[in-house]
């Protein structure tokens, strides 16, 4: 789908109403490809992935500017774009996942019409928090320590900030790994992200007030074996705290969409929608 400075690289299955997946810090669709066609299977759904902007096969333009100073407005609005020609008479459900609900979040504040359901799995959304300077520094240290020794020590840090009790397991079993002989895209990927998003988006200013107006469209979920002191999954309590929404679990951790809990998310997942 060619937009504004760039080309956006999706896929879909079966056939149905359009549920689109969103990514977080990978960007990319290659990691929704099971449990899209695992629901496209099972259930009435037109399940959509892509690649958001920049990563991937989403090509920017090798002529025309990138409007960086507003990059998740054009991330958000890139989305809308997708849903129109996806769905062009029918309101969709949206799934976005990490930095990928961060732009579910500013679609539906900017978008709402063009959105049944809004769902917002575990977004890093760390000015609703109260103890948000701590955790903008401790971003802001970890985007340092990507400055000065590159992804890995980096990605590490990062790792613990979500996760306190964290510890590296096996690709397989997470579903995401930042070993970058196993794709071609994952290297410029993990720079783009730490370059446009890392402290870009988790820094947006959301307050809950915002989101009184379209919450009935708004759906919370965090994983159930998610570390419940981390950020990405006390936003959401804030979130569902202030406009009074509960928050569901889904399975797995906060990549539970793929990997080995990648079959039980999507049964939840499907169960939420119903």
């Amino acid at each position: 789908l060619t937009v504004t400075a760039a080309s956006l690289y999706y896929e879909t299955y079966g056939s149905g109403p359009l549920l689109l997946f969103i990514s977080g810090a990978n960007g990319d669709a290659d990691i929704w490809r099971p449990i899209a066609r695992t629901i496209s299977s099972s259930a009435n759904f037109t399940v959509a992935i892509y690649d958001r902007r920049g990563f991937s096969r989403s090509y920017l333009s090798s002529t025309l500017p990138q409007n960086y100073t507003n990059r998740l407005a054009v991330d958000a609005n890139d989305t809308q774009l997708l849903i129109q020609h996806l769905s062009p008479r029918t309101p969709a459900t949206v799934l976005g996942t990490n930095s990928g609900a961060i732009v579910a979040l500013q679609l539906l504040l900017t978008y709402p019409e063009s959105l049944k359901t809004l769902i917002a799995h575990e977004p890093p959304a760390l000015t609703l928090l109260p103890d948000n300077a701590t955790l903008i520094a401790a971003q802001k240290t970890v985007h340092a320590t990507y400055c000065a020794t590159g992804i890995p020590l980096a990605m590490a840090q990062f790792a613990l900030l979500q996760d306190p009790s964290f510890t590296p397991v096996p690709a397989g079993d997470t579903g995401f790994t930042i070993d970058t002989r196993t794709s071609p895209f994952l290297s410029c990927n993990l720079a783009y992200w730490f370059e446009r998003e890392f402290l870009q988006y988790p820094l947006q200013n959301f307050t809950v007030d915002m989101f009184e107006t379209a919450k009935d469209k708004l759906v919370l979920a965090n994983g159930n074996a998610t570390d419940t002191r981390g950020s990405q999954y006390r936003s959401n309590l804030v979130l569902g705290q202030g406009l009074g929404l509960g928050v569901d679990m889904l399975a797995g951790e906060h990549i539970g969409y793929a990997g080995s809990t990648m079959a039980e998310f999507a049964s939840d997942l499907l169960q939420v929608l119903a």
